[in-house]
């Protein structure tokens, strides 16, 4: 019997040291902010980044999105949502801004125009049906507004929202779907991934690294 314990004893310390190594392996090797996360989902939000330190050193296409935005602009307000209409509002001012830092100034009349109709969520809610929603409504205004100025921008909103609709798709089994949203995924990516506004190409290669934006563990399209 006392062997028994012993041996059990042995086997607890030995997992326990394990899992202590894995965690030391897991806080020296943090996963980097997500740029494309923070463009199109608002989270972590700029006003907190732009606080951290740490963000001086390293990832050079985070630090030039972050000099990038303006001390005045919208996104270095603190968010404060109640419900979600507030939410709606959020993601629609976020957005706005998001598409003013990337494109330039000159493009602030149209990133309010589209941000102010496109169909935004306050929660996909794991379906496919929201982000392709938002996708779609893309192809609408490009196709009346060919010449746009934030066609760019709106290229990698819809890869990011595709590539959403993929996952949320194969967690749902939709076999005849998700196939499909790989394909436009990489035609929309593809646009812009040589593109020569630096923060484009920089969110495009970002979007590309994840290994999920939205649900975790169904691969990338």
């Amino acid at each position: 019997m006392k062997t028994a314990n012993r041996f059990l004893y042995f086997v607890l310390l030995a997992l326990v040291l394990s899992f202590a190594a894995v965690g030391k392996i897991m806080a020296a090797q943090p996963s980097p902010t997500s740029l494309s996360a923070i463009v199109f989902l608002g989270h972590p939000s700029v006003r907190e980044l732009k606080k951290d330190n740490n963000l001086k050193t390293g990832q050079p296409c985070l630090r030039k999105y972050l000099e990038a935005v303006s001390s005045k602009s919208y996104l270095m307000l603190p968010t404060n949502s109640s419900g979600p209409e507030d939410a709606v509002n959020h993601k629609r001012r976020n957005l706005e801004e998001q598409i003013i830092t990337v494109i330039g100034d000159n493009a602030r009349d149209e990133a309010k125009a589209f941000s102010l109709v496109v169909p935004l969520y306050a929660e996909w809610e794991g379906m496919s049906e929201g982000p392709l929603d938002e996708a779609n409504f893309v192809d609408n205004w490009l196709s009346k507004r060919p010449d746009t100025p934030i066609a760019q921008f709106l290229y990698l909103f819809k890869a990011h929202r595709l590539r959403a609709g993929y996952e949320a798709a194969q967690a749902s089994h939709e076999k005849g779907l998700w196939p499909i949203l790989a394909k436009k995924y990489r035609e929309s990516l593809n646009k812009v991934r040589s593109s020569t506004n630096p923060l484009i190409s920089c969110i495009a290669n970002d979007l590309e690294a994840q290994e999920y934006v939205y649900l975790e563990g169904y691969g990338r399209p």
